[in-house]
């Protein structure tokens, strides 16, 4: 009864038969008759024509159960590897763009001398809900988010890391900005911030799509504060970059405060002092999405494991506030 039905997800991921044919490496002709054959089985529509090829409700239906079969299929091989006790397979990883780059390095490598002959593949997209997505389609196998950037009943999610948000100032902007309370003012700030003491503050944010730029927008909405940003950077981690050369006072969340201590450590651009907001702050939760219901073999469960452990070496900083 859905004998090829990769044949169906491919037709509606592309939404153009020449093109799926292409992907799963067979001719139009043959896949013109599978679906030509498919609704005549059924008696029903599963895709409009024109413009393009668009799912019906009866073409939903039918994908949706076969996303069910999918991944069935895949706990199936799940199990059977644990079962073998195989350490041969592979495993998808994704997250965004900016922790990408700061926990990817390392995972790989801890995951290659755990299990040197499966293969991890990490992949990054500025877009969550890319992400999510993906995870949904079978593409990838478990995904680092925001909390608040999960919206499908089919994903679960397991808590990794509880950030906060931290104010990144360069000593040469305190001086300039804060000019009768220097040097007093580091020590002050160090216990906790007030935004509104920073109005007149130039500031580099995330867009205005991003977790990071909502949170702080309603913070102060909610305190009625005013900053004035001056430039947006999709990048996260390359705002801190621009506060070294005294550009921009910028935020971060505490995965990115250890990137920031080595830009210190380093020596070559403005000492950058990272100081806590005052009172319960600005606040993210990070999660591992999953599809519901997915098994994952030993090597997966390992991962997942190594995953939780490298963030959680995120929770408890240590800040240093001297120049």
């Amino acid at each position: 009864m859905f004998n090829n039905y990769h044949y169906f997800i491919a037709l509606a991921d592309e939404g153009n038969i020449s093109k799926a044919a292409r992907k799963l490496f067979i001719s139009h002709q043959c896949l013109s008759r599978y679906l030509k054959n498919l609704e005549q089985e059924y008696r029903v529509t599963f895709f409009e024509r024109t413009p393009k090829l668009m799912l019906t409700p009866a073409g939903q239906a039918y994908l949706d159960t076969i996303r069910q079969m999918q991944l069935l299929e895949e706990n199936l091989d799940s199990q059977l590897d644990d079962i073998r006790q195989a350490k041969l397979g592979n495993v998808v990883f994704g997250t965004t763009d900016g922790r990408y780059r700061i926990l990817v390095p390392d995972l790989l490598a801890q995951f290659k001398r755990m299990y040197p002959d499966v293969i991890l593949e990490a992949q990054s997209n500025p877009d969550s809900k890319k992400l999510s997505e993906r995870v949904l389609e079978g593409e990838l196998d478990m995904v680092l988010l925001n909390k608040s950037d999960i919206s499908s009943k089919q994903l679960v999610f397991q808590p990794v890391l509880d950030e906060r948000m931290y104010l990144i100032i360069s000593d040469n902007m305190l001086k300039t900005y804060f000019p009768n309370r220097y040097p007093q003012c580091i020590q002050d700030f160090a216990s906790g911030v007030n935004l509104s003491q920073f109005q007149h503050v130039p500031f580099v944010m995330g867009r205005k799509n991003l977790v990071s730029r909502r949170s702080i927008e309603d913070y102060c909405q909610s305190h009625q504060i005013q900053l004035n940003c001056v430039m947006e950077l999709g990048q996260l981690d390359l705002h801190g970059m621009m506060t070294a050369r005294d550009y921009a006072a910028s935020f971060c969340w505490s995965m990115y405060v250890p990137a920031i201590q080595k830009l210190n450590r380093e020596g070559q651009y403005s000492y950058l002092h990272i100081f806590p907001i005052k009172g319960r702050g600005i606040t993210n939760q990070l999660v591992l999405v999953m599809r519901k219901g997915k098994i994952f073999p030993a090597y997966g469960r390992a991962l997942i494991r190594l995953i939780k452990e490298n963030c959680a070496s995120f929770e408890n900083l240590t800040l240093i506030s001297s120049s």
